[in-house]
């Protein structure tokens, strides 16, 4: 049976021509950078990386409190704007999810809505955040976590689409049990909840699904700070490990910057 999980009230399907998604110009994938947007920007400087698009797969602490104000949306959009580089990013689970309500969409910096579909220079792409942080117990809720951070499957959102964007993967890519994680499991045990074991395969089950709706050529995620490629019922799997950046070509496997 599916979890019940709390789907946000704004999630919205988006257009591309809304978006008005810029065109001809190359499209890269960024991996987890854990709200390091100065450090980024000066490392896509560095590179001499200008005039593309980035996608970055979520958790880049957007909407935490104690760095992110009314006024950062718009530094961080000139500061891409600077490099001509449009940047859309999903939530990750170290990010606030009301942020990711489609009212952050400026020109060069956006934070895009569950289910959000584009069409990316001939391609369609389907966008869909979430995961479970497994160090919950760790952090804050409102200020560092939120209840409302796992992936949400609606099935009558997730079309059919040339490539899929995730926050955290399928089975496949799914880690083993591990002392990391059973640590967790332990601590949460030890205040009366014992569902973490759970949740985590049920979070995996749900990817397997959404893949299984999608049928992408390509997906990405990061989540896991791994970089790996697999192979999937002729999808190629590629996860992004922390501020990993690759080259998305069409109908072609990505590749490392």
């Amino acid at each position: 049976m599916e979890p019940s999980i709390p789907i946000l009230p704004t999630t919205v399907l988006l257009s591309a021509a809304k978006l008005k998604i810029m065109k001809s110009k190359p499209t890269y994938l960024l991996g987890d950078h854990h709200s390091a947007y100065d450090d980024l920007i000066t490392a896509l400087m560095r590179r001499g990386l200008r005039q593309c698009r980035l996608i970055h797969v979520g958790d880049g602490e957007e909407g935490y409190p104690d760095h992110w104000d009314s006024e950062t949306p718009e530094r961080l959009d000139n500061a891409f704007a600077s490099l001509e580089i449009e940047y859309l990013s999903i939530r990750g689970n170290h990010s606030n999810p009301h942020v990711f309500d489609g009212s952050i969409m400026l020109p060069n910096f956006k934070l895009l809505p569950d289910y959000t579909r584009l069409e990316i220079e001939g391609e369609t792409w389907l966008f869909v955040g979430g995961a479970i942080s497994v160090n919950r117990l760790d952090r804050v809720p409102g200020q560092t976590w939120w209840a409302e951070e796992e992936m949400v499957l609606q099935e009558d959102l997730a079309k059919p689409s040339d490539v899929l964007v995730t926050h955290t993967g399928p089975t496949l890519t799914t880690p083993k049990w591990n002392e990391f994680v059973a640590s967790y499991a332990a601590a949460e045990a030890a205040i009366g909840t014992k569902s973490l074991k759970r949740e985590l395969a049920e979070e995996a089950t749900r990817h397997d699904r959404l893949g299984e709706l999608v049928k992408p050529k390509v997906w990405y995620h990061g989540h896991h700070h791994h970089s790996a490629t697999h192979k999937q019922k002729g999808c190629t799997i590629r996860q992004l490990d922390f501020a990993e950046l690759v080259l998305h070509t069409p109908n072609k496997p990505a590749y490392r910057k």
